[in-house]
């Protein structure tokens, strides 16, 4: 860790590529979550649960690394990641190979255009290329990247699937470890990623917990699980200093975990079909869902603010440096909302639904998905489009490094790995 490279080990995986085998079905006797309520919203969950392609996941061949459930506290080994990066991925209409530049992976990083009395961060991007794309083999429901570990987290129902940015690749269909669902009838629906990259937090649907992984042992295993027994968990969420867990569940509870001693903090009543995203600002929970209501919890109150919008909210971004929460709509509307409660502002609007958004660490930009097919990049603090990257289907998630260098998406069967350019 103190080389910013990891040291997790690696075994072999017998991972079985052939295109039968990538791609994984519900479980038998899973009824659907009833939190849908038009038309959107059933494609919405079809994207996401990846109903349009189904294969037996008894085909699959057993990953002897480990699992995700309950009671697995023996980890896997993963690779020793090499120490050089040169890697030679291309962009899209490019056949040439580019390396990545080693400021990807540093802490700080100097903007080779600014001024001398200009702050080094505090800069736009004016383009990004692809890096990398991961080949994941089904719906990418969650997406984390670390540039201190050097690595990229996917989340899709079998699994998590971790991937080393190291080296020389492409397309890579290797990931250095997957870590299997094994409980019968269970899936997952999210990942997070800590802030400080130490932690892991997966939930899903049919596991009697919240699973927390430290990603700072040398074997990769589950430190800790969060009790959350019969309840479908559908967003994740961490507080500034990492010391609390939070969960939203279909079943319309929002769960508060202490992360010192496991203990259930309090569970707060939310909306009756779940909130879909949920994010932690200055200390109050802000949650939106289906119901397209914004909702902020102050926990020294009872009751919620509650703030309306025209269109179900599929994605929260607080701004880590104002007072603002960003909020994407199923209508493609992107809305600035004052965390002092003040009144919200549209900073703009795609073709269609937006189904993830993320600041940028220091909040000058933002990256926004969705369903039409492209990474756009938005500056603060008018929601001025910078420039957009097409993709080659809907963009279901994305995620911005803590240095500001990289960004990784998810997508239909695939991740991409983006360098910023500034």
């Amino acid at each position: 860790m103190a080389t910013r490279s990891s040291d997790w080990h690696q075994q072999p995986s017998g991972v079985d590529d052939s295109p039968a085998h990538q791609l994984d079905t519900r479980p038998s006797g899973d009824s659907e979550p009833q939190f849908w309520q038009d038309v959107l919203t059933q494609q919405l969950w079809q994207m996401f649960a990846g109903t349009h392609d189904k294969v037996d996941p008894s085909r699959h061949r057993r990953f002897p690394e480990g699992s995700i459930g309950p009671g697995m506290a023996q980890g896997v080994m993963l690779s020793r990641v090499a120490q050089g990066l040169a890697g030679r991925p291309v962009t899209p209409r490019s056949p040439l190979l580019r390396c990545w530049d080693p400021e990807d992976f540093e802490v700080t990083w100097k903007r080779p255009d600014a001024l001398p009395w200009q702050p080094k961060k505090l800069a736009i991007p004016h383009r990004m290329r692809l890096m990398r794309t991961l080949k994941h083999g089904e719906s990418v429901l969650a997406t984390a990247v670390s540039s201190f570990t050097r690595h990229v987290f996917t989340c899709s129902r079998s699994g998590i699937k971790v991937w080393s940015l190291a080296g020389q690749v492409v397309e890579d269909i290797f990931p250095v470890s997957h870590l299997r669902v094994q409980t019968p009838g269970a899936y997952l629906r999210t990942c997070l990623l800590f802030s400080n990259s130490t932690t892991l937090l997966t939930g899903g649907h049919n596991l009697a917990s919240v699973s927390v992984w430290d990603l700072m042992a040398s074997s990769l295993h589950i430190r800790d699980e969060l009790p959350a027994a019969d309840l479908t968990c559908q967003a994740l969420a961490a507080n500034l200093e990492d010391s609390l867990a939070i969960a939203s569940f279909t079943e319309g509870t929002i769960r508060i975990w202490d992360l010192r001693n496991h203990s259930v903090v309090r569970d707060l009543p939310g909306p009756t079909n779940g909130a879909k995203s949920i994010v932690v600002k200055d200390n109050n929970i802000w949650t939106g869902g289906l119901d397209a209501c914004l909702r902020c919890w102050d926990l020294r109150t009872k009751e919620p603010r509650e703030y309306q919008f025209e269109s179900q909210i599929i994605s929260l971004s607080p701004s880590p440096r104002e007072d603002w929460v960003l909020v994407g709509t199923a209508n493609g509307q992107q809305w600035l909302q004052s965390t002092l409660g003040g009144q919200k502002h549209m900073v703009g609007c795609k073709n269609s639904t937006i189904l993830g958004l993320k600041f940028s660490p220091l909040g000058q930009w933002w990256v926004s998905v969705g369903m039409d097919n492209l990474v756009s990049i938005y500056s603060m603090p008018r929601g001025t489009l910078q420039f957009q990257v097409p993709e080659r289907t809907s963009v279901m998630c994305c995620d911005v490094s803590s240095n500001n260098r990289l960004i990784a998406t998810g997508s239909r069967d695939h991740a991409s790995v983006y360098q910023i350019m500034y």
